[in-house]
């Protein structure tokens, strides 16, 4: 793990978290307990496994990185309203682009999918579902690629506002439900299709 002031970069600001030790003791243990488990899987000798488990390992690690990604995005949320971006500078995309050491373009979608796919928080303190629950449930559990949830991010955002909550619940589950089954390419027509029944009229 590293720890200690970080690395100095443009005009002095340092272009690494300060550190990334974690203090909870519980909390530190858990993800330690990630990191030494990819190690383990990385030191093995996959030229000594067989074809049906080289394919078993490649499609349960492609679901661990969806999943961990998902589960990131509540952390995120709270991290923005509690205001825990405050020690990078700028704007939150550019806070979250130096946390991370990504794109500012990058960090901007990653901002806009957790408001989305992420856990919130009420003013009031009460916890809030994602805005495409039935989405986030299905993404946290690793079963959905990014291009799925782009394309169910745009059938609603093209939706229009009449359009009641029950059948958007509805159009989501349908949605969802499709989307675990096939292939990006595959989840088109069904998206295209769906979006002609509940929108017949278009934008």
């Amino acid at each position: 793990m590293l720890s200690g002031d970080g690395g100095s970069g443009v005009d002095g600001i340092d272009t690494v978290p300060p550190t990334l030790d974690v203090s909870d003791p519980e909390l530190s243990e858990l993800i330690s307990a990630v990191e030494s488990a990819v190690a383990g899987l990385a030191g093995q000798a996959s030229v000594a496994w067989s074809n049906p488990d080289r394919r078993a390992v490649i499609q349960r690690m492609e679901m661990l990185t969806r999943s961990l990604t998902a589960y990131s995005y509540t952390s995120l949320n709270e991290l923005i309203a509690q205001h825990g971006l405050d020690v990078y500078p700028g704007s939150v995309p550019s806070s979250v682009a130096w946390m991370l050491r990504i794109t500012p373009r990058a960090a901007g979608a990653r901002v806009r999918l957790a408001a989305e796919l992420g856990g919130r928080t009420a003013f009031s303190g009460e916890v809030l579902a994602p805005l495409l629950p039935r989405t986030a449930q299905a993404l946290r559990a690793g079963l959905l690629d990014a291009k799925h949830v782009q394309m169910i991010r745009e059938f609603f955002r093209h939706l229009p506002s009449s359009v009641d909550p029950q059948t958007r619940d509805l159009a989501e589950q349908q949605l969802v439900e499709q989307a675990v089954k096939l292939r990006p390419d595959d989840f088109a027509p069904v998206v295209a299709c769906l979006d002609a029944m509940v929108n017949p009229d278009g934008d």
